[in-house]
């Protein structure tokens, strides 16, 4: 029978982060990583919420409203510019938003990484990681590996998280994927200071190149329309989206599946019956569509995040690979990232989830 394993993010105290790396590696694997008894945890057990002090609430509190409800907020003011003020206001709601979409951005990604901050968002969101037998050791091994981890929902907070935490927590290397538009979004573009590239083909394959694994949300904004409205399923917009397996087979890096459990409760959203705003989403490359969080505000709830990795899929290096290739691959990701879901769903309370790839 195979033993779960199963860190806390929320649990780290920062005076381990602050370890020289080897001292803090060894220290998360053999003090604050949880094995369970052959056959895994028990059902439910690890969907606690973590302990937040007011410190933390406070500090993860104003990050999310900043990154989340910046981008309101300056719509909100554009508008009204339009509307009531003259053409003088709205020169300078857009000089504004100009500057907030292109000012340089610091190199702050190492030291996020250990950060307060950090700590906070994985208490916010009673973080942690599940695996099964030896397969996040095994993914760890094999890096630098393209990751795939679904599911979107209205922001990839697991994904974002993931960052800071595989950076700090592993001897990995960790750059998180993000679309082109984020980069510009005032307010928003702050999420990428944890260390992101943009999802171009040859960004992604240059910070393989460079050593870094790359983590991707494949089923993108198409997968912000998919959050299910049923309580009992996650829908995922996969089937179509090939590309990622394209990328693994011409880098010959392994893939790691990985799926997010309670990264489409953060928010509830509201669409159009017609599809109209997906349609205009997707020709604007940027997610048109109504979300609220706590206290309908645009900030998420606190709702635990658990990261479920799978088994990593090795792959051959195929400079020019065949639509069959592709094909046999992106199936073979696609029975992986279920079977992730299947495997440790029980364990964080969801057993009674269905799991649907579109």
């Amino acid at each position: 029978m195979v033993r779960m394993k199963c860190l806390n993010l929320w649990a780290l105290p920062p005076s381990v982060l602050a370890l020289p790396e080897a001292e803090r590696l060894k220290l998360i694997k053999e003090k604050y990583t949880v094995v369970s008894d052959e056959g895994g945890f028990a059902q439910a057990s690890q969907n606690s919420q973590a302990p937040l002090s007011t410190a933390d609430s406070v500090l993860a509190l104003t990050f999310l409203s900043v990154v989340m409800g910046g981008p309101v907020v300056l719509m909100a003011s554009g508008i009204a510019c339009i509307i009531f003020g003259s053409w003088v206001h709205c020169v300078y709601w857009l000089t504004t938003a100009l500057a907030l979409a292109t000012h340089p951005l610091p190199d702050v990604a190492a030291p996020l990484a250990r950060s307060r901050l950090s700590l906070a968002l994985y208490r916010y969101f009673s973080y942690r990681w599940l695996w099964s037998g030896d397969d996040g050791e095994h993914g760890e091994a094999v890096a630098p590996f393209v990751g795939c981890g679904p599911p979107h929902g209205v922001l990839p907070l697991a994904n974002v998280l993931s960052i800071p935490a595989i950076n700090a927590c592993t001897s990995a290397s960790f750059v998180g994927v993000a679309a082109s538009v984020v980069f510009f979004t005032p307010f928003l573009r702050y999420l990428t200071l944890f260390g992101c590239v943009s999802a171009s083909a040859g960004d992604i394959t240059k910070a393989l190149s460079s050593g870094a694994c790359a983590g991707i949300v494949p089923d993108g904004i198409a997968g912000i329309f998919r959050l299910a409205q049923h309580p009992t399923e996650e829908v995922v917009y996969l089937r179509a989206r090939k590309g990622l397996a394209k990328l693994a087979l011409r880098t010959g890096r392994p893939i790691m599946p990985v799926y997010s459990m309670g990264n489409t409760r953060a928010f509830s959203a509201a669409f159009d019956p017609f599809g109209l705003m997906e349609r205009l989403s997707r020709a604007a490359q940027a997610a048109i569509f109504v979300y609220w969080g706590r206290c309908y505000l645009p900030v998420p709830y606190r709702t635990p995040i658990t990261m479920c990795f799978g088994r990593p899929i090795e792959v051959t290096r195929t400079p020019q690979p065949s639509d069959a290739e592709v094909d046999a691959l992106h199936e073979r990701l696609q029975r992986e990232i279920v079977e992730t879901f299947e495997r440790h769903k029980a364990v964080v309370g969801w057993g009674n989830i269905k799991l649907r790839l579109e």
